[in-house]
């Protein structure tokens, strides 16, 4: 397969695959266009079947039929950053508690803080990492994070609801925050930024929560597929496709 350029019609980030096209006289299956309707939905490389996008721009997403060497995306960097740090924690908390004199009290119950700390860190990630969770648990974490992702990006909601519809390959559960003060423009910078990390409703401002972004590999790995659309003027709309396992 020869590289393909995907593009969005209108929206961006795009709606579903209904706002993508290709160049006259060329062909994209459907792994394809989600592919590169996810890449630029998240900002990032995403891999649908056999087919991999990387985004070129906010409008246009290169696919190809392998995942090919590419850049280090701000996911792999957030990634290992953690596991460089949490190592880092667990070697120096680990000296410093069985390698201090004992006879020095406050140091060492500062050291075996720290160890625990570390440990207590070191749980926390592994329970993150490790696919630990049913697939419903799973599905209400991200449903969770998509909420949270809505309330840092809108603010202030007059209204929100989650709605699920059941499919043959997919649940479909939609997020729908009503914003009680933002005008459609500030929606859609809004909508813009559903995928990257720490989201918040200044977009030169980080949030407090990593927000939907934590599932961007998790998503792929299962099939899963993430769209973002307005309703009328003031609804922001994440659709979260989970696939059946």
């Amino acid at each position: 397969m020869h590289p393909l350029l995907v593009h969005t019609r209108v929206e961006v980030p795009p709606r579903g695959v209904q706002d993508l096209t290709v160049d006259d006289g060329l062909v994209a299956g459907r792994d394809s266009l989600v592919a590169a309707g996810q890449a630029l939905t998240w900002r990032s490389r995403f891999t649908s079947g056999s087919r991999t996008a990387i985004p070129l721009s906010a409008t246009c997403a290169v696919v190809v039929a392998r995942e090919e060497p590419a850049r280090e995306d701000w996911h792999d960097r957030l990634i290992r950053g953690l596991a460089h740090r949490l190592a880092g924690e667990l070697t120096i908390a680990t000296f410093c508690a069985g390698g201090r004199d004992v006879s020095a009290p406050e140091e060492a119950a500062e050291d075996a803080e720290l160890l625990a700390s570390a440990i207590d860190g070191l749980g926390r990630l592994l329970a993150d990492l490790e696919d630990t969770q049913t697939p419903e648990e799973t599905a209400d974490r991200i449903v969770a994070d998509a909420v949270g992702t809505h309330l840092a990006l809108v603010g202030a909601v007059a209204d929100q609801q989650v709605t699920v519809r059941h499919g043959a390959e997919f649940t479909v559960h939609s997020v729908r925050s009503v914003s009680a003060d933002m005008t459609r423009s500030d929606l859609e910078e809004a909508r813009s930024r559903i995928g990257l990390p720490w989201p918040a409703q200044a977009g030169t401002s980080v949030g407090e929560e990593l927000g939907l972004a934590r599932w961007c590999i998790a998503m792929q790995l299962r099939g899963h597929q993430m769209w973002c659309r307005l309703e009328g003027d003031d609804a922001l709309v994440t659709d979260l496709w989970l696939r059946h396992l």
